[in-house]
């Protein structure tokens, strides 16, 4: 079965700074991600996430995310971080993953097989991320609001892909997911989260899920 944990309504990846943060914190921020793969333009150290998780409250979620990650990798920076979580990118398999003692939030790409992932995936991860089906994330790309919604009734789903304050009520409205989560468009400088945007994306997205959902958390 899924470690358990409290899905997410709204989630900021790719975090760096707590600072990107901090304007956001009491305005319905329930996760935070933190990139480790060294590829992205996002990736902190340990030391760095450790740094921030630290002062987070205890109910934002704190996620490690992950590309082709192994479990012996995972379990090591969960311990050098504090993170709660881990989001997994890439190609892992459900099978090497049953088990796993923290809870697992899978990437899945919005396209051809995304049932079949799901449903491979569906008593190991305590939920998934809707993304863009042509990177591992981060790539402020967005997805198909109708194949999206599909796969949102088979499982909690927080949507990604391109979101920010501008759209993020109109994809809510269409796909109807539990949750939301963005990176890309709440920077003003590559790699680094606007404070300001991210706000913004925070209280639109608190808005669209209080309207489907009947509650902002």
């Amino acid at each position: 079965m899924a470690s358990t944990v409290e899905l997410p309504r709204v989630k900021v990846c790719g975090v760096r700074a707590a600072a990107e943060i901090a304007l956001a914190l009491r305005e319905g921020l329930g996760a935070v991600g933190f990139v480790d793969h060294e590829d992205s333009v996002r990736h902190v150290d340990s030391a760095t996430a450790r740094g921030v998780i630290a002062e987070l409250p205890r109910h934002v979620l704190s996620v490690i995310v992950m590309v082709d990650a192994t479990r012996r990798h995972a379990d090591s920076m969960l311990f050098a971080t504090g993170a709660r979580a881990v989001q997994l990118c890439g190609a892992a398999r459900a099978i090497d993953w049953r088990g796993f003692e923290f809870p697992i939030l899978r990437r899945i790409p919005v396209g051809a097989g995304a049932e079949q992932e799901i449903e491979a995936w569906r008593d190991i991860a305590a939920g998934f991320v809707l993304d863009h089906p042509y990177a591992p994330g981060g790539a402020g790309w967005g997805v198909d609001l109708e194949r999206a919604r599909e796969l949102a009734r088979l499982a909690p789903c927080l949507l990604a892909g391109g979101l920010d304050a501008t759209n993020v009520e109109h994809a809510v409205s269409v796909v109807r997911p539990w949750g939301v989560d963005a990176s890309a468009r709440l920077e003003a400088v590559r790699g680094h989260k606007d404070p300001e945007k991210v706000l913004a994306f925070v209280r639109a997205a608190a808005r669209a899920l209080a309207a489907v959902h009947g509650r902002s958390r």
